[in-house]
């Protein structure tokens, strides 16, 4: 990873040992070990235990597997589809912290989640290996009990590496997470108290100053140059202050001078409020003076924060942090009973996940940064901190973090973050250079419940960055229809897609299976096994049966490998060797996916862009998937000389593409970043599922952390396409459908329409009036937890004007019982009031009374039900 080492990285790690013994260590995927002799703990001492060993529990698919190049000549494969590695009888003489070296095959990036002696999964990112047939390792780091231990290695809905072996030497015995408290001193003699616009009180002391509103408190000691901010009068977090990487790390608490002057106190109004601009400038000889800017408003419970380097000669930086704290205990929500760190992924690509970490997490943590935002919450009280990124326009952001006892030791907020399995970077951040350069501008909010403050911020975003608007003559409702990429794949054909069109125009359209008329017929990928002519001819079949045409395109990405070839639309100037990303050496960067990033903001790839666009539009098309879009987002030498990062080539890139378009399609985002966020009306929530009930409950776990996007940043969050067969059964296949339902939505069908099973399972579950009608609402269901690790909450509930909907899934093949907490899911605040439940496919109706509600299911089962209490 691309991850530069701070002051405060230099710990390995901060955590209590009696916690890490207590199993509060990594969670699991496939894996299992022959019996060998107790490990050593002899610095250097290394034990080797094979995937394929006897003593070894494989589930699922996962099998044993030849290897000429293995150790032992074999390997652990196919973990996919609902399969696990368990090594079993892992002995070690000594507990503590190892380091567990995996070796692993994965021609792609995939991902595994990892249990260790039971506890709660992680899920790890593998970087791809350079083809199926070389072998790459990956190191993390493990707590392991004394005498015998296992660790899981499970597939997590997706696909995971092969795995050939993992060793294990001894680390350490553990660390108390020690260091400072965070205290940023005496303020001093209270001097001076001036009132801001009647809500906002700003009051200058000796030793510094306090701006505060009536939620919030900024503190300031200029002695010192650290801050705090409190809500409520609590001390939520302590030791703060900002740093820049020149030539060597450089924190503001270096300065010598840290000068607030109150008449450089500016009243500012933005797009989410009005307030005042606080700025505190650190000088110091020698080094470019360093502004922390504080925009706190007259009301709501956040402000936001950035960091400016300014000098009379050019700067460059590829790192500045306008938040970062190494204090014991400095993050301090005030409740301890579930505490949660909320971990995001950069894009939806490999079948990344969420993950709500244990704030008690001191190890791998460089693995553990979350991109563009956080939750630092306590699932139980649902009190919590959101901090994110509000500006998207420079700067990849990332949000280092490290904690114990309930509260973090370490964090730091800051623009320049590259991972090679999250960012999908192979350089590092691109370097921005300028007499002045600032941070992202990055938003702090403290909330009773910290669902409400992922939705402020995905409000705040939105206020900043709208959403792309609907072009004219766009239907701005939930998109409905088919996609060809599950039934189809490579195997689309003109006939076929007539087939489809035929068929929903006879079966589905005019039964509710639409959105005021509105239904698309979407091509995906491999449109172009057919003619232009055959395009042209589709699009007019699809329009004439009262439907509307979709297409496919990856504008940023070059999937063949001839770089002679001559780049479409460019008459002859360009070739791609032209147009493909190059490192700063020349050096072409690896491919993604299998594919190439090419450079968004060279003139040949905007003429490739500008002729498929305009073929789209000249046939007829109004919906159009991108794809691959992170590519885009690479860091790499551009171009343009003026773009200096990955997201500036982003923005100019997905500017050009909306400007050809002119408002023409509805325009859904497929693998992508999720910021920047004003291009697309629709991002895919996740990616590529494939229908199963695994795949389901991995999209699942990306509404779960994820749902706030909906109707903030995006008109739509897209589930991505209901494959009906690929369910197994009935209520596998209805459980697809209700996570689609669920999730924002764009509802897509994906099956083969020749197919007898596929049909009978269309014309029952997409016909319900019920619940297409909910699904037309284009509302994301809260979960009612946010203590499910890398998995998926299994209920989750909308409250429509006072009508509650509730979602309960079963993810297992065998049936379950789950009880739905009517107090948590907010239904009721206790007592004995009765409500008329009705499930919305049977349409059946319960009274029930109290405050739960039981939901028998089946294997693979969810329910629908409405919730309307009774006078």
């Amino acid at each position: 990873m691309n991850i530069p080492i701070h002051r405060f990285f230099r710990r390995s790690f901060m955590l209590f040992l009696s916690i890490l013994l207590a199993g509060a260590a990594l969670g699991g995927s496939l894996a299992a070990a022959e019996q060998q002799e107790t490990a050593s703990t002899t610095a250097g001492s290394v034990l080797s235990y094979e995937a394929e060993s006897t003593p070894n529990t494989l589930t699922g698919n996962a099998g044993v597997v030849d290897c000429g190049f293995c150790s032992g000549g074999q390997k652990v494969g196919n973990l996919y589809g609902g399969s696990s590695l368990k090594f079993n009888q892992i002995q070690v003489d000594k507990a503590g912290v190892y380091d567990m070296n995996m070796f692993y095959i994965s021609g792609d990036s995939r991902a595994a989640s990892i249990s260790v002696n039971g506890a709660e999964k992680e899920n790890f990112s593998f970087p791809k290996t350079a083809d199926w047939d070389t072998m790459g390792t990956y190191k993390i780091q493990i707590v392991l009990h004394q005498g015998s231990n296992t660790i899981l290695f499970d597939d997590a809905g997706g696909y995971s590496p092969d795995l050939d072996k993992i060793e294990l030497s001894y680390h350490s015995a553990g660390d108390d997470g020690s260091g400072s408290d965070g205290n940023i001193g005496d303020l001093g003699r209270q001097k001076q108290v001036t009132p801001y616009g009647g809500s906002i009180t700003l009051t200058e002391y000796a030793k510094g100053f306090k701006v505060s509103n009536p939620t919030y408190e900024l503190m300031y000691n200029t002695s010192t140059g650290l801050s705090q901010f409190n809500w409520n009068g609590q001390a939520v977090a302590k030791g703060l202050y900002s740093e820049i990487e020149l030539d060597q790390m450089v924190a503001s608490t270096d300065y010598k001078h840290h000068k607030f002057n109150k008449n450089q106190i500016i009243p500012f109004q933005d797009a989410t409020g009005e307030g005042i601009k606080v700025t505190v400038v650190n000088e110091h000889g020698g080094l470019p003076s360093l502004s922390q800017i504080y925009y706190i408003y007259n009301d709501g419970p956040y402000l936001l924060t950035e960091t400016a380097a300014s000098h009379k000669t050019e700067l460059s930086t590829a790192n500045i942090a306008p938040i970062a704290m190494e204090a014991r205990g400095g993050i301090d929500i005030g409740s301890y009973d579930d505490n949660r760190v909320l971990v995001v992924p950069f894009d939806n690509d490999a079948w990344s996940r969420y993950q709500a970490k244990t704030m008690n997490t001191g190890l791998n943590n460089d693995l553990y940064i979350s991109s563009e935002l956080t939750a630092i919450y306590d699932n139980t009280s649902r009190n919590g901190l959101v901090i994110g990124s509000v500006t998207h326009d420079t700067w990849k952001t990332g949000i280092y973090w490290s904690g114990s006892n309930d509260k973090l030791n370490t964090l730091r907020v800051y623009g320049g973050f590259t991972s090679s399995t999250s960012t999908w970077d192979t350089i590092p951040h691109g370097k921005v250079t300028g007499k002045q350069v600032a941070s992202p501008k990055i938003m702090v909010g403290f909330f009773e419940d910290y669902r409400t403050g992922l939705e402020e911020f995905g409000h705040v975003n939105a206020a900043i960055e709208p959403p792309l608007a609907f072009g004219e003559g766009i239907p701005q409702g939930v998109p409905v229809g088919w996609n060809s990429w599950g039934a189809y794949d490579s195997g689309l054909s003109y006939d076929k897609a007539v087939s489809v069109s035929n068929y929903f125009r006879d079966h589905t359209q005019d039964e509710s299976f639409n959105n005021e008329g509105h239904i698309y017929i979407n091509l995906d990928s491999y449109w172009d096994n057919m003619t232009d002519q055959q395009l042209s001819d589709l699009v007019q079949v699809i329009h004439g049966n009262g439907q509307k045409a979709g297409i496919y395109y990856s504008p940023f990405v070059y999937w063949g490998n001839n770089m002679e070839q001559v780049v479409e639309g460019t008459n002859g100037q360009y070739k791609y060797g032209d147009i493909v990303l190059r490192d700063p050496e020349g050096n072409v960067l690896p491919t993604l996916d299998g594919a190439y990033a090419v450079d968004p903001t060279h003139p040949g790839v905007k003429q490739r862009i500008y002729y498929y666009m305009n073929n789209f539009k000249s046939k007829g098309f109004e919906y159009i998937k991108i794809d691959f879009l992170s590519h885009g987002a690479m860091e790499g030498k551009h171009y343009d000389p003026k773009v200096q990062t990955g997201i500036q080539a982003y923005n100019q890139g997905m500017a050009y593409l909306n400007e050809v378009l002119d408002g023409s399609m509805f325009i859904s985002a497929s693998i992508a970043p999720l910021f920047p966020s004003q291009y697309s009306h629709s991002r895919r929530i996740s990616c590529d599922i494939d229908g199963s009930i695994g795949s389901t409950e991995y999209q699942l776990n990306n509404l779960t952390y994820g749902w706030w996007q909906n109707g903030t940043i995006y008109h739509y969050t897209d589930p991505d396409y209901m494959h009906l067969t690929k369910g197994g059964s009935i209520e596998g296949a209805r459980s697809r459908v209700n996570a689609a339902a669920i999730s924002g939505t764009v509802f897509l069908n994906s099956d083969d329409v020749t197919d007898a099973t596929a049909r009978q399972y269309m014309e029952t579950l997409l016909t319900n009036p019920e619940v297409n009608k909910l699904a037309m609402k284009g509302k994301a269901f809260r979960p009612v937890e946010g203590n499910t690790g890398t998995q998926a909450a299994n209920v989750f509930v909308l409250d429509d004007q006072g009508t509650h909907y509730v979602a309960v899934f079963n993810y297992t093949q065998v049936s379950a019982q789950r009880t739905v907490d009517l107090v948590r899911a907010g239904i009721t605040s206790g007592g004995s009031a009765s409500y008329t439940v009705t499930d919305l496919w049977s349409g059946e109706s319960r009274t029930v009374s109290g405050t739960s509600l039981d939901v028998v299911l089946q294997a693979a089962e969810s329910k629908l039900l409405k919730i309307v209490p009774n006078p």
